[in-house]
């Protein structure tokens, strides 16, 4: 089988080439249950759509697999059109086929049939069901035939180690890695949180962890390759705050040489808890902050206050860790001056990176039975993926990409911010990508989108 992720959409996308720990994963079950499997990304090579295509043929798979989130699923589709030139079997998985399902059919007759929900335990199955026929597995969905879902695995330590191997490692980079040698790990599946712009249609709402000694097992195998810094890619790293504990501890028992960063919630940190996280080698924690406004925290079901992102920001900063602010800007009741009052607080905060996005109500969510459905405008920020953003909003698209641009460039055009982008680069080797980025901001802020660039008006008592 031949797993794929397939090139940029275009040569100017900014995307940086993080591991594909899903498409590993699958290929570490299948190996574990005897098939042969390659894995062949793009993306980490460097390849435009030309040498992809070629790369295929040239292999002339029986089975290809590819999975795909809903904003880049054109890219997906577009390789599953040229998969299928080479005469494969197309199969798909991923947050966009679980959601959508059937519709993946009609918007691409390409596919042959999905992989609904977590895929480790379908795959193989599906192999021998190609090969040897009779009723379709569970987990997998085909045109025309009853479904049934695979029940999902509680027990995640029991999951094949992602078959990292296959991936080209010299391949990835991550901007604010703060070391060369660059990893992904997942040591957590599912959130129990019920944020109404995040898609569980995969792990679902169920929190299973790893324990911390499995973790920190596999901490180590990738310090002995080479590895320096690992981004943890769960929801929710610190929503169980003994189990970040016992990880932390014995990273330090063992001294494990490893620095990395990982996802957590404002409600879920505290001092004592970020200090031993830093001796542990934590040097970045995203936050999913939204917005400075309270109305849009509760829009978005976020269940935390203004006043405990202040506090974890702080203590984040106390404890010598680097905060990242996930932003939302113009979701629905949003004023322009409310909009404002976001951009000002994430410097008020103290945050060290923020990413200013947009709300898409995506397919699997909360917010996309009451607002998908709708015309949205599109209004991107320099680093998305989307080939077009169904943004949900009140404000005209142009006013709000203007907020956009200016948000964008009021954090990151200072001295501060682009020194540490800068000594980022050059400790995570990431050079190539941070001039990317920076020409792909450069594009966007001089008219790189159909909106204007221009500054917001300055709210009364301000210059």
């Amino acid at each position: 089988m031949l797993l794929v992720r397939p090139p940029r959409r275009n040569a100017q996308d900014a995307g940086l080439p993080v591991p594909p720990l899903g498409l590993a994963y699958i290929a570490g079950a299948l190996r574990a249950a005897g098939r042969d499997v390659e894995i062949l990304d793009a993306i980490a090579q460097g390849w435009g759509w030309a040498r992809f295509e070629a790369e295929v043929g040239r292999r002339r798979p029986a089975v290809v697999g590819l999975g795909t989130m809903t904003p880049v699923a054109d890219v997906a589709y577009r390789a599953a059109r040229i998969a299928k030139r080479a005469g494969a079997t197309v199969v798909l998985g991923g947050p966009h086929a679980t959601a959508v399902r059937e519709d993946v059919f009609a918007d691409c007759p390409e596919v042959d049939h999905l992989v609904i929900g977590e895929g480790e335990e379908t795959v193989a199955p599906y192999l021998d069901w190609l090969r040897d026929g009779g009723p379709v597995p569970d987990g997998v969905l085909a045109r025309g035939q009853a479904f049934t879902p695979r029940t999902i695995r509680q027990d995640i330590e029991e999951i094949v180690r992602p078959a990292r191997d296959l991936l080209p490692r010299a391949g990835y980079r991550y901007l604010m890695a703060t070391r060369p040698g660059f990893a992904t790990l997942i040591t957590s599946r599912g959130c129990p949180f019920r944020c109404s712009f995040c898609d569980k249609s995969i792990s679902g709402s169920q929190w299973r962890a790893r324990q911390a000694v499995d973790v920190v097992d596999e901490l180590q195998e990738l310090v002995a390759a080479g590895i320096g810094f690992v981004n943890i890619y769960d929801d929710n790293f610190t929503l169980h705050r003994r189990r970040v504990v016992q990880i932390c501890e014995e990273i330090l028992r063992r001294g494990l040489d490893i620095e990395w960063k990982c996802e957590g919630r404002v409600d879920g940190v505290d001092a004592e808890l970020l200090m031993l996280m830093r001796r542990a080698g934590c040097r970045v924690v995203a936050y999913g902050v939204e917005s400075g406004n309270a109305e849009t925290l509760a829009l978005l079901r976020k269940d935390v206050s203004i006043d405990r992102v202040r506090t974890a920001f702080a203590a984040t900063r106390a404890a010598g860790i680097r905060p990242l602010a996930y932003i939302i800007l113009g979701a629905p009741g949003e004023t322009r001056e409310q909009v404002r009052h976001t951009i000002d607080f994430v410097r008020e905060i103290g945050a060290d990176y923020v990413q200013f996005s947009s709300l898409v109500a995506l397919p699997g969510t909360p917010l996309f039975d009451e607002y998908g459905r709708q015309p949205g405008a599109d209004v991107r920020n320099p680093v998305d993926g989307d080939a077009h953003r169904h943004t949900v909003t009140d404000l005209p698209a142009d006013e709000l990409a203007s907020l956009m641009r200016y948000a964008w460039r009021s954090f990151y055009m200072r001295p501060r911010p682009l020194a540490r982008l800068a000594r980022d680069a050059f400790a995570s080797g990431a050079i190539e990508e941070a001039a990317r980025l920076g020409l792909a901001m450069a594009r966007w802020n001089l008219g790189g989108s159909p909106y204007q660039v221009e500054r917001p008006r300055a709210q009364p008592g301000t210059s």
